[in-house]
């Protein structure tokens, strides 16, 4: 599995079913780009590509955020809580006592790849254009925005916003207003023809690979050492991990078993361990938004986690290089600070087949003569989708199949294409799926926590929702009402309490049943150029997918 976008999700999205392996890959390092060489990436698409160059979409092609558009400022989520923003669009901000208004002033100089001039216009219209939009205003906190001159903008936000602050900075691709203002659906338009800020403009498209190349009119045109990049799709993880050893690869973000044995020894070829991902199983949890099946009883899932042999599960999917969970979905060292003390610690590594067929029996499921459970004419029996090629996720699922089988519950795998797996979690048309919960832009749980359990960020069954936030369907009162706590304070300890509120509900309710936490690997040729963040120097997030981070990998590599 790949480490997906920041805020609007993965990088795979906009791909069609058909499971098509790549053809005519070029080898890396063509030179096909002005400006130095063009890099062969790969983040992890499988089938046709849809066209779909729109910033404001969560279906939105890979490096489309970012490298074509661009926000106001960079946060590196690797850094420090309270670590300052790199500038993008912006060069400085103030926010005042309150939280609600945040001043803004952007660059000079700077202008779209059409040549005409970006102005803090552009970003008041981006802003009030997603406010006003219910599909994009999705948080229902976007900002009001105003701008005073040509460079400076102010946003009002209708309640106290710290943590939303960096969300807006950070994730929020700006859109030229001379342009958009003339798109009659900001939603579903495909926004065929990008004209953007970033170092990157759209050359060419096919439904097996796009060419991204330099833009002239870029403001630091003369430092990207890079032509371009060209994304491929490919039939998965072994496809493309045979692509990278071929030298037919320059970037990919892809999960490769013993990574160490198989890049260890090749000329010219690295890889970084960075990030969390958080693997879990998604629940259809909510039978009042619609959810249907055994999976949306509490105790089912309680029954479910306990039955996990995580250990084994490390062992034989992630090579033993994951780390224990926590169902806080805190992370452990990082957020000490911020996890109740009556939840501190993580997940057992080892299973519990007793607690778990008690919690099914005081639930009265009994025990058929095949081994699996069953409650009023109902067996125990789920569902679960995975797409097709993320070989981690699938040695996983074949494992806790097993483990499961012990415990008197039983999985259907269905392995299917990204496109329809991610239409299923959109609409809610699942029980199971195995994913990843992915951090925010900064070093703090609260974007976890709003994106995958706040009620803002879901829809009912049948109605299409972000397939990369709350599709658990869940809903709580009180969570909400914590996180708009935590979102009006700068107080750590009242941070602190606000979450504690939250934990309390979701370790027990478990939307998202825990599984492990994978670090992830990114893997790159050194032929061409160098300079993509290491383990020591995390700069960015390194995958090509991970928005916008890509543009800042992008800006520090060198040809050799």
């Amino acid at each position: 599995m790949i480490f997906k976008k920041r805020a609007l999700g993965a990088a795979l999205a906009g791909v069609a079913i058909a499971a098509l392996a790549l053809t005519g890959c070029t080898p890396s390092g063509s030179n096909s780009g002005s400006g130095g060489p063009t890099l062969a990436v790969y983040n992890g698409a499988s089938g046709s590509f849809v066209k779909n160059f729109n910033p404001l979409s969560p279906t939105v092609l890979s490096e489309v955020q970012g490298m074509i558009y661009e926000p106001l400022f960079f946060y590196n989520n690797n850094a420090p809580l309270g670590t300052k923003p790199v500038p993008v669009l912006g060069s400085t901000f103030t926010a005042n006592a309150a939280g609600t208004e945040v001043t803004v002033t952007t660059k000079k100089g700077v202008k779209w790849s059409d040549g005409k001039p970006f102005t803090a216009n552009d970003v008041a219209f981006t802003m009030n254009l997603i406010r006003s939009n219910p599909a994009l205003n999705v948080s229902g906190n976007t900002p009001s925005a105003k701008a005073t001159d040509d460079t400076h903008v102010t946003f009002t936000f209708d309640r106290a916003s710290f943590t939303d602050i960096p969300n807006i900075l950070g994730t929020t691709y700006i859109v030229p207003e001379h342009i958009w203002k003339s798109i009659q659906d900001p939603v579903k338009d495909p926004n065929a023809n990008p004209v953007g800020t970033g170092p990157l403009k759209l050359s060419s498209f096919t439904s097996q690979s796009y060419l991204l190349n330099k833009s002239k009119t870029f403001r630091d045109a003369d430092k990207i050492e890079v032509g371009g990049v060209r994304m491929y799709s490919l039939a998965g993880n072994e496809a493309a991990t045979s692509k990278l050893i071929a030298g037919q690869l320059d970037w990919a973000g892809i999960f490769i078993p013993d990574v160490k044995k198989v890049l260890g020894n090749k000329a010219n070829l690295d890889y970084t361990t960075y990030g969390s991902q958080q693997v879990v199983l998604n629940t259809c949890s909510n039978a009042a938004l619609g959810c249907t099946g055994p999976q949306t009883d509490p105790v089912v899932r309680q029954a479910m986690s306990a039955a996990i042999d995580r250990t084994q599960v490390n062992k034989l999917a992630y090579y033993d290089n994951a780390v224990p969970i926590s169902a806080t979905f805190a992370l452990p060292g990082r957020d000490d600070k911020f996890i109740a003390d009556s939840v501190k610690g993580t997940e057992p590594m080892t299973p519990n087949v007793k607690k778990a067929e008690s919690l099914l029996e005081s639930a009265g499921w009994t025990k058929g003569s095949d081994g699996i459970y069953a409650k009023g004419g109902q067996r125990l029996s789920m569902k679960v989708l995975v797409t097709s090629g993320y070989t981690d996720y699938i040695a996983a699922l074949q494992t806790i199949k097993q483990q499961f089988k012990a415990a008197g519950i039983e999985i259907d795998v269905q392995q299917v294409a990204n496109q329809e797996n991610n239409s299923a979690a959109g609409f809610g048309k699942f029980q199971l799926q195995i994913n990843g919960l992915f951090q925010g832009p900064t070093a703090d749980p609260y974007y976890l926590y709003d994106s995958a359990f706040g009620s803002e960020n879901t829809t009912q069954v049948g109605t299409s929702g972000n397939p990369y936030k709350n599709v658990a369907r869940f809903s709580n009162k009180t969570v909400d009402d914590a996180l708009k706590t935590a979102s009006g304070t700068q107080d750590l300890s009242e941070k602190a309490k606000a979450y504690a509120t939250i934990q309390q509900i979701i370790v027990k309710d478990l939307p998202y049943i825990p599984i492990i936490n994978n670090r992830s690997f990114v893997e790159y040729s050194t032929k061409q150029v160098t300079g993509f963040p290491t383990d020591k120097d995390l700069y960015a997030q390194p995958a090509p997918g991970t928005s916008p981070d890509n543009a800042q990998v992008l800006m520090h590599l060198k040809k050799k």
